[in-house]
């Protein structure tokens, strides 16, 4: 990606770009010190595997959750896009979209969340495509559901990615929808709608209850109204961000060049230099952030060991210490002879050796790093005075 091409994409991005990816944080080095850089898109959701039309769980909710006047602690998730709260065997196997309230049939998924019900195909290469993941802290979690680019039945090239989430002590749920993409097996129909434990009520999104529709970056909220109701309101879009196993598309970019496409990268400059990292989630959302590595050229060229607290060891900058990767430091006396070497930056040299006070005079330094890959070594090496 070019310069243009770059600027054009973050100046595209909205300023909640950054609240859902993380670059790091501002660090300062010394020049060449090698620091690794690792972009976060949220926490790691757990996968589920299942087979074509199947049904898999209890999985736990995380807390406590009143669906339709129940209480419930465990969740079920149909491969069809679906969660509920019971199981019946009856309910594997089924893949049409059907109407909610669905009173007399036993067979479709009851006690349940459609967000959407459409017939999927999670046990395509690639999968697992089903996660979740319970976020935040009592007593407001939330517990989130996604299917992130899952194949359709029939239209394998087309992929749907959508979250069902449930909160917390409002007992609400959202339901965030990507993207439906047009798929004409049975008819393009999806249900979005819940209903409760017999099928003898049900709430479906207006003009989504079994009929043909498709769908990009939509977003409704389920609010219970009373054991038996619920007020359904669309409300802004708004992927949790949970991360969806490797579907996540990372780069790095410097100075409108892009450098790299792992989620981690090491990176060894001389000068201040600020990199943005970018994540594209299940090929749809897209984030950015920045972070900027300070460069410290100065190396200190004296210390006093006198145990004043200031300037007591001779450090090397590059902190945290996380962001190091194989880190040597040796100390010479005037005859060559190593009086100091440790593979931790943090800790510095106190002017011992072997627990004895060294002279004050001009110590030669060397500093080797070497990355992870092995692909680059690189040295430093100066002198400094010990002063009593």
């Amino acid at each position: 990606m070019g310069r243009l091409k770059l600027i054009t994409v973050l100046l595209l991005f909205p300023l909640w770009s950054f609240s859902q990816l993380s670059a790091g944080v501002d660090d300062t080095i010394n020049p060449g010190v090698p620091v690794t850089l690792t972009a976060t898109y949220g926490l790691v959701g757990t996968g589920i595997n299942t087979s074509d039309d199947g049904v898999e769980g209890p999985f736990p909710i995380g807390f406590e959750f009143t669906f339709f006047g129940n209480k419930y602690t465990q969740f079920y998730v149909g491969a069809n896009g679906w969660v509920g709260f019971t199981f019946n065997t009856r309910y594997i196997g089924i893949n049409e979209p059907y109407r909610v309230p669905s009173p007399n049939e036993d067979r479709n998924p009851r006690d349940c969340i459609l967000g959407p019900f459409i017939d999927l195909n999670p046990i395509q290469a690639g999968s697992p495509y089903i996660f979740y993941r319970t976020l935040g802290k009592e007593p407001t979690r939330s517990l989130v559901v996604m299917w992130c680019q899952c194949p359709m039945n029939s239209c394998l090239d087309s992929v749907a990615t959508f979250q069902i989430i449930l909160n917390e002590g409002s007992n609400t749920i959202e339901n965030h929808i990507m993207e439906k993409p047009f798929c004409d097996w049975h008819g393009n129909k999806g249900t979005l709608g819940v209903q409760n434990i017999n099928g003898s009520i049900g709430f479906a999104v207006p003009g989504y209850n079994a009929t043909a529709w498709t769908m990009k970056k939509m977003a409704w909220k389920y609010t219970p109204v009373t054991a038996d109701s619920f007020q359904i309101a669309q409300i802004p879009y708004d992927l949790k961000p949970i991360t969806p196993g490797n579907k996540v598309n990372y780069h790095w970019y410097q100075g409108g060049r892009e450098i790299s496409e792992d989620q981690s990268m090491i990176v060894t400059p001389i000068e201040n230099t600020t990199y943005i990292a970018y994540a594209k989630i299940c090929a749809g959302d897209e984030f950015y952030d920045t972070v900027t590595v300070y460069v410290h050229q100065i190396i200190p060229t004296a210390f006093t060991p006198n145990n004043d607290g200031l300037n007591d060891r001779f450090k090397i900058l590059g902190l945290p210490v996380e962001n190091i990767t194989r880190f040597q430091i040796q100390i010479f006396d005037r005859w060559g002879q190593v009086i100091y070497e440790s593979n931790n930056i943090e800790e510095g040299w106190d002017g011992t050796f072997k627990g004895k006070p060294c002279p004050a005079e001009v110590y030669n330094w060397m500093i080797y790093y070497e990355t992870n890959s092995r692909k680059d070594k690189i040295s430093n090496k100066g002198q400094v005075m010990l002063i009593r």
